[in-house]
Formats: C-alpha cells, structure tokens, sequence
C-alpha cells in the first residue's frame, strides 16, 4: 500500500510540475501578446496618458494650490512640460505595463487554498489602548514623508521645467540678438557701398 502511495505522489508531482510548466509558458505567452497589443495601439495608449496627465494635473494644482498666480502659473508650466512627461509615461508603460497587467491576470486566476488560522489573544483594553495610539504617529509620519518625498519630486520636476523653458529662452534671445546684428551690418555695409558708388 505504501509503494502505490509513493507511485501516486510522483506521478501526481510530476502532473503538477508538467503542469507549471505549462501555465509558465501561457503567462509568457500573455505578457509577450500585452507587449504586442501594447505596440499596435501606441497612439491610443499615447491618448490615454494625455488625457491622464491634462486630468491629473489640473487636479494635483488645484488641490495644493486653490487660488493664486501661483496656480496659473504651475498650470501653464504642466502645459509646457507635457511633451516630455507624456515621453517619460510612455516610457514607463512600455517597461512596467505588460508585466503589472500579466501578474493581476494571473492573480484573477490563480486560486489559492487560505487556511484561516484563528488565534485569540487576550489583551487588557490599556495596553491596547496604547498599542493603537503608539502606531498613529508613526503611520502619519509615514504619510507625512510620503507627501514630503512627493512634494519634493514635484518641486524638483517644475525646476527643471523652469530651468529649461528660461535656458531656451536665453539661447532663443541670443540667436536673435545675434542675427538682428548681422542683419544690422549687412545693411550698413550695403549703405556703404551704394555711398561710394
């Protein structure tokens, strides 16, 4: 009896490992056809996260910022900073996406057993009490480096943005300058020549 439980073990052990394989195989088959899908449908994706970032955007000023100059500014300055934040998003789709979207799928089909295991602890109402007011300050200041770190990005991200618009516009400035000047002696020279002649 023991022998033909053993051979059952392994036949089923064997079944199970053929069949890990095998689903292995189909979710890198799924993640290569979400990397296909992903490829044929750049324009709607590119839309998608436009529509996302005008959205996004609008909302995370107004919501930091009610009021102000400060707020029109910030907007403009997204307005400005879309191209590459669309070019950064797409980007990331592209590397994160297939991935992220096969893992859920496979979460949504993968069925787990969950044993419950119940313990019950007996706890005064003090020490729990405590317990639950020791853990509030260090949950919000969790939260509170998170919208700091946040903050912080987003700070960094309209300087560089500033950064950028204020550089191109001195390089834009001189090129100007610089061709007015030229444009300047050009018609000198000329008045010149015609005076001698």
């Amino acid at each position: 009896m023991s022998k033909s439980a053993k051979i059952s073990n392994h036949l089923t052990q064997k079944v199970q490992e053929k069949e890990k394989e095998k689903e292995e195989q189909l979710i890198n088959e799924l993640r290569l056809l979400l990397k296909t899908l992903i490829y044929q449908e750049e324009v709607t994706i590119k839309a998608i996260i436009d529509c996302l970032y005008d959205v996004g955007s609008t909302n995370l000023i107004n919501h930091k910022l009610r009021f102000g100059t400060l707020n029109k500014t910030l907007k403009f300055i997204t307005k400005m900073s879309k191209p590459v934040a669309k070019m950064l998003a797409w980007q990331w789709f592209n590397k994160n996406c297939p991935e992220l979207i096969t893992q859920w799928l496979q979460s949504k089909v993968t069925f787990v057993k969950v044993e419950e295991t119940r313990m019950e602890v007996m706890v005064d109402n003090e020490n729990l009490r405590l317990a639950s007011m020791s853990q509030l300050p260090e949950e919000n200041q969790v939260n509170q480096v998170k919208r700091l770190h946040f903050q912080v990005k987003l700070l960094t991200g309209i300087l560089v943005v500033v950064v950028t618009m204020f550089s191109g516009s001195l390089i834009w400035l001189n090129y100007s300058l610089k061709r007015s000047h030229s444009q300047t002696i050009e018609k000198l020279q000329n008045q010149v020549k015609r005076s001698q002649e």
